[in-house]
């Protein structure tokens, strides 16, 4: 008896299933009708007969206003009310379907942990502001999704490279609700009939000098932290001299370094703890993109730089460590600031320093395909775009001038 009464619920359902005791056909159609009356129970707007004969309500369109809807009949007034519901019910909202989207994204490592936490704040900060979250996706409009569109790069006086991060999401979200069927939105055919005059995106203004480090300083700067070899300042001086991204030369390890060819294959990343929200600093095995993944040959003197800072870590298993500690990417970067504020020159990040790498390499004349592979680029129209940058002295440009322009 006292194995019986610890049967479950589920065990003593599919029993009664299996013995007949239950019409499952019965119990579905009963089930059914209960929720057929819920819908009608809680539908909010009368359901009348016309002096024509025909049958009419009110339903919402696209969640905000009223439409009034016809049918020759109640019973085919009441089938197109329950159809509404059921299709209303079982959509979820955008913030529902932006948690299920990116939770499968991760579950399947198409996007790290550091990539999610970079969409959530962007979803955080654009989307939520603009109640869009909150509507059905079965009720969002191409109109809703144009004006906030709009709004957003209006509101927020987003550069085109800034709404890239919102069209992204936008793009990922409906693609994937899409498949899910909670909307009809083509979210491609969409953005490509939307008509974005560039008149709308802010313009960030940057000048040569805030970009690249100028040839006048970079030998003040080398002098400097060598002066002071501490592994941090050695690190600074190696990116000078290899180009490398400041989360490539935190992860590097001695083992990737073989005569004068350096592997770049792994990078820092930093992502937040989902229970604890602290930040966690980590090191993944492959660079920032497929064109990452590279041989970086360098001369002499970085060979010579690397040498040193063995002497001053040993035994690492990476090649920055300090008591027994790697050294993270934010530590070297702050270095570069301390330098350039010792020196009282203009304040750049460590990722400046890798421009002003870029910058030298195209202003000596090195091929362009070579240039790439330095840089782990995937053509040169990204490193002329975003890493080259005028860094001559005023008397180059002078004499350049002189010479172009002898009439």
């Amino acid at each position: 008896m006292s194995k019986i009464s610890e049967l479950t619920q589920q065990e003593i359902l599919q029993y009664a299933i299996e013995n007949g005791i239950i019409d499952v056909t019965y119990v579905q159609e009963k089930i059914i009708m209960q929720k057929r009356k819920e819908f009608l129970d809680e539908h909010p707007y009368k359901i009348w007969e016309g002096k024509n004969g025909k049958w009419y309500t009110y339903l919402l369109e696209d969640g905000k206003k009223r439409s009034l809807k016809k049918r020759k009949t109640k019973e085919e007034i009441e089938e197109l009310i329950i159809s509404y519901y059921s299709v209303s019910n079982a959509s979820p909202t955008i913030q529902s379907t932006f948690d299920e989207w990116t939770l499968v994204k991760l579950e399947f490592e198409e996007i790290c942990q550091g990539t999610y936490d970079r969409y959530l704040a962007d979803f955080n900060k654009f989307f939520k502001t603009s109640k869009l979250y909150e509507i059905y996706m079965i009720d969002v409009t191409e109109e809703d999704l144009e004006y906030f569109v709009k709004k957003t790069i209006s509101s927020s006086h987003l550069t085109a490279k800034c709404f890239s991060n919102v069209r992204t999401i936008l793009n990922g979200l409906f693609k994937f609700g899409k498949k899910k069927g909670y909307t009809n939105i083509s979210i491609t055919g969409f953005f490509g009939d939307l008509d974005l005059s560039n008149k709308m995106f802010s313009k960030s203004i940057r000048n040569d000098e805030s970009q690249v480090f100028t040839e006048d300083e970079i030998p003040l700067i080398i002098k400097d932290l060598k002066n002071k070899p501490t592994i941090e300042n050695l690190g600074i001086v190696l990116a000078f001299q290899t180009g490398v991204r400041v989360g490539e030369l935190a992860s590097l390890k001695p083992s990737d370094i073989n005569g004068n060819v350096i592997h770049i294959q792994r990078t820092e990343i930093r992502y937040r703890d989902p229970v604890t929200k602290k930040h966690i600093f980590d090191v993944k095995n492959f660079p920032k993109s497929d064109a990452g993944d590279r041989y970086v040959i360098v001369t002499t003197s970085a060979i010579n730089t690397v040498e040193s800072i063995k002497k001053l870590n040993p035994n690492g298993e990476y090649l920055f460590e300090k008591n027994s500690k790697r050294i993270l990417a934010s530590a070297l970067n702050k270095r570069i600031i301390w330098a350039c504020e010792r020196l009282n020159i203009c304040k750049r990040s460590s990722h400046k320093i890798r421009k002003t790498y870029g910058t030298t390499l195209i202003n000596s004349n090195v091929d362009e395909s070579f240039v790439i592979e330095q840089m782990g680029h995937s053509d040169i129209k990204t490193t002329k775009e975003y890493y080259y940058f005028s860094n001559r002295n005023k008397q180059k440009k002078e004499k350049q001038i002189g010479k172009a322009i002898s009439f």
